[in-house]
């Protein structure tokens, strides 16, 4: 992450059902950003929603070059075309704007648009406002996002070199079980904790324990109690009902 980006602030975070954020306060282009996706989500018929940012770039050759990834959360079922086609026409006015991918998902009386593109400013307008960027866990790379369930808990393993096969199973909505098979894998045990509990209100939620069924093959455990599943949606988008088809 550019930490940079906090040239002017005090840095800032906080943490919602969804993960941790830093808040970004005085970053005009990135408040530009920001505020022309809101500007464009209004267009799409959504009056009300929140706005946070996944991932944002500044090309550090290429004047005005951008790259943003983010995520809507909305109550109105806004089309996933009637937000692509408003994010084209509104960021088309004010620059170039590249390929834009988005994706909805649909989670009961909640919906999550996500989107990511490159855009190239005409210009840079002056914007203020606190922006919610993302923080993710550790081993997790904002660039790889969305995840698949298993590329997401091998990031965090830290086994990805090697990857370990993974087994799931979200017995409901607050607990959860991750067994790892791994080969050739070293354990840092602080960093699995350190990770894992990214998703839970406290360490003492998390359980873990290995064992060894040959020499060549290390099964790793890991519980997860009181689990903050929302926390799992900006990391896996749509790939969320692969382990939660339903709310």
């Amino acid at each position: 992450m550019p930490w940079n980006i906090f040239r002017k602030d005090k840095r800032r975070f906080e943490r919602d059902k969804f993960g941790e954020w830093a808040i970004v306060g005085s970053n005009r282009e990135l408040s530009f950003l920001a505020n022309t996706v809101s500007k464009a989500i209004s267009k799409a018929g959504s009056r009300k929603n929140e706005i946070y940012i996944l991932q944002y770039l500044k090309d550090p050759v290429i004047p005005n070059l951008f790259s943003l990834k983010g995520m809507v959360e909305t109550s109105y079922n806004v089309s996933e075309m009637t937000f692509q086609d408003s994010l084209r026409k509104v960021f088309d006015d004010i620059g170039n704007v590249g390929e834009i991918r988005t994706v909805k998902l649909r989670l009961c009386n909640d919906v999550f648009l996500f989107f990511n593109f490159n855009f190239i400013a005409k210009k840079i307008k002056n914007s203020t406002g606190d922006v919610r960027l993302l923080i993710p866990p550790l081993g997790v790379s904002s660039s790889q996002i969305p995840y698949t369930v298993e590329h997401l808990f091998n990031a965090m393993m830290g086994s990805e070199g090697d990857q370990c096969t993974v087994e799931t199973d979200f017995m409901d909505s607050r607990i959860a079980k991750v067994t790892f098979n791994c080969r050739k894998v070293h354990l840092d045990y602080f960093r699995i904790r350190e990770s894992f509990s990214y998703f839970l209100d406290s360490s003492l939620g998390l359980r873990l324990k290995t064992r060894t069924p040959n020499p060549q093959t290390t099964e790793v455990e890991i519980v997860l109690l009181n689990l903050r599943r929302e926390s799992l949606i900006p990391l896996l988008w749509d790939n969320f009902l692969s382990i939660y088809p339903s709310c």
